[in-house]
């Protein structure tokens, strides 16, 4: 009787490719399921939030982009960014429903032209945000006058 060899590489693919389907499928299921109360328990601290919009332009992935377009408010009155190339980071004030941005420090990576232009577009915004509204997993950073400069979605909590 002869007894087949399967290589580690071939048995290593397999197993991949079935954990794969199967963990496909729950993030399926999980996907179409409505938000629950989970969703507005959301914090505005310590969460990881992806940018969407920024002066209503849609803020989609670019050709050279690293990271996402994120932001993340810790505690302490310190913030951290990605701005696709390069990362951004300084403090803020958060104070009954009042948000601001203070001093901003940033790397100088030499990205393309269209992802240095919409990171001069993401700083100067944030410099306009004086409030904010937070619904349904949703953060709008608002200017002086009431208007979204920013919209943000929830990624996860740090």
């Amino acid at each position: 009787m002869r007894k087949k060899i399967i290589p580690a590489y071939m048995l290593a693919a397999a197993i991949f490719a079935a954990s794969s389907l199967m963990l496909g499928g729950c993030g399926a299921e999980q996907a179409s399921r409505p938000p629950g109360p989970a969703a507005s328990k959301i914090s505005l601290v310590n969460t990881t939030w992806r940018v969407v919009e920024i002066n209503g332009v849609k803020a989609d992935f670019l050709p050279g982009q690293k990271l996402d377009l994120s932001l993340v408010l810790s505690k302490g009155g310190q913030f951290s960014s990605s701005t696709g190339c390069n990362h951004l980071s300084g403090s803020y004030v958060l104070n009954a429903g009042q948000l601001s941005f203070g001093s901003l420090l940033i790397t100088r990576i030499a990205c393309t032209a269209q992802l240095m232009a919409r990171e001069r577009a993401f700083i100067d915004a944030l410099r306009m945000v004086t409030g904010y509204s937070l619904q349904n997993g949703r953060l709008k950073l608002l200017n002086r006058g009431g208007l979204k400069v920013i919209e943000l979605i929830a990624l996860r909590k740090q």
